[in-house]
């Protein structure tokens, strides 16, 4: 059957400051392993990797960045004191919670060099929670207090950030139960009610050293697990307006880089689908101008491209209705006037109307 999309007007995005007034931009980062003793397993790499992210940051300019844990390899006070130098030069605000390689037990050096164990903050309507899942009970209380501030202040949607994934493979060495990496049994359930009451939109993490996005099958909160900084310099782009979350994998210097923003939650493995008609803007960002985007939807299917005047987005409606429901892959190839050129995927879960 033919499918029907309509491709509505480009329109002109010169800088992430110029995003939709509700969008909000920041990076998410995890396990840049900074040493600088002469044991553990990851040496000078860790600052090596860590200044290339850095450095993508600064191109980037989110509004503030998370860092999900093992910021240094062995939790000791001259790495952690290198580590807090390396990130300031993101010239943004940044928030790091510990992982298990940063002394998650004691965390009163980590306190003093870097910031608090639990720190959270406000944007535009959405609270973002840092967890020390190594302190459980504290951990736990803190995000019920937060819950319920927040919900005084009219604060809508929480988002938390800590160092192990909610969701991982079975049958790993780290997992304290099958599929679930941060907590178990009753402190497990706790996190969970508390997902499903408050609808808790998304745990942001690391721990794994690659990616891992997947939502839980009774809240649907999603575990977004990113690749690590050290040995692979990876960063997650991300976009959340009105609870509804979008990113982008991928590692520091590959320009340009793409978010796809969607009116709801488009992932696969999440508990929306998109139907009716949907407008998705894909979005450039990059030390330079767009030059040229080639958009497809699956192999073969090219999508019709008009150029406006300094277009850094473009703007698609897309007819679910004319669409069977199954997932979709939309592909865009992106070109900026340096001549760097870049593929982004995003696989769409469509709910059709055939």
């Amino acid at each position: 059957m033919r499918r029907m999309l309509v491709l509505v007007g480009w329109f002109a995005a010169v800088a992430l400051a110029c995003s939709p007034a509700c969008a909000v931009v920041f990076v998410h980062i995890s396990d840049p392993h900074v040493n600088v003793s002469d044991a553990g397993r990851f040496r000078e790499e860790g600052v090596r990797d860590l200044r290339r992210v850095v450095d993508a940051i600064r191109v980037i300019r989110p509004a503030f960045v998370l860092v999900t844990g093992d910021v240094t390899e062995l939790g000791d006070e001259a790495s952690l004191a290198r580590y807090r130098a390396e990130i300031d030069r993101a010239g943004v605000r940044v928030y790091s919670v510990q992982g298990n390689h940063d002394r998650p037990a004691a965390p009163d050096v980590f306190n003093r060099l870097v910031g608090p164990t639990h720190p959270a903050f406000d944007v535009d309507g959405h609270r973002f929670v840092g967890l020390n899942f190594h302190r459980p009970d504290e951990a736990l209380a803190e995000l019920e207090r937060q819950i319920a501030t927040s919900q005084a202040a009219g604060i809508k949607h929480v988002l938390t950030f800590g160092h192990e994934p909610l969701l991982a493979p079975d049958g790993v060495a780290f997992n304290l139960s099958p599929g679930f990496a941060s907590l178990r049994g009753q402190k497990a359930v706790r996190y969970l009610t508390l997902a499903q009451q408050q609808q808790i939109v998304g745990h942001f993490a690391g721990h794994l050293h690659s990616a891992m996005d997947v939502a839980d099958a009774y809240t649907g909160t999603l575990s977004l697990a990113v690749p690590s900084v050290v040995n692979g310099a990876a960063l997650r782009l991300c976009s959340v307006c009105e609870g509804k979350l979008s990113w982008s994998v991928a590692k520091a210097g590959q320009w340009p880089l793409a978010l796809l923003e969607s009116a709801q939650n488009h992932v696969p493995w999440g508990t929306a689908r998109l139907e009716g008609v949907q407008r998705l803007t894909i979005r450039a960002v990059g030390p330079s101008r767009l030059r040229d985007v080639q958009v497809h939807l699956g192999a073969d299917l090219a999508l019709p491209t008009e150029r406006g005047a300094d277009a850094n987005a473009v703007a698609v409606s897309l007819d679910c209705t004319s669409l069977s429901s199954a997932v979709y892959e939309l592909r865009a190839t992106l070109t900026d006037e340096a001549g760097n050129r870049a593929a982004s995927s995003w696989r769409l879960l469509v709910k059709g109307g055939k």
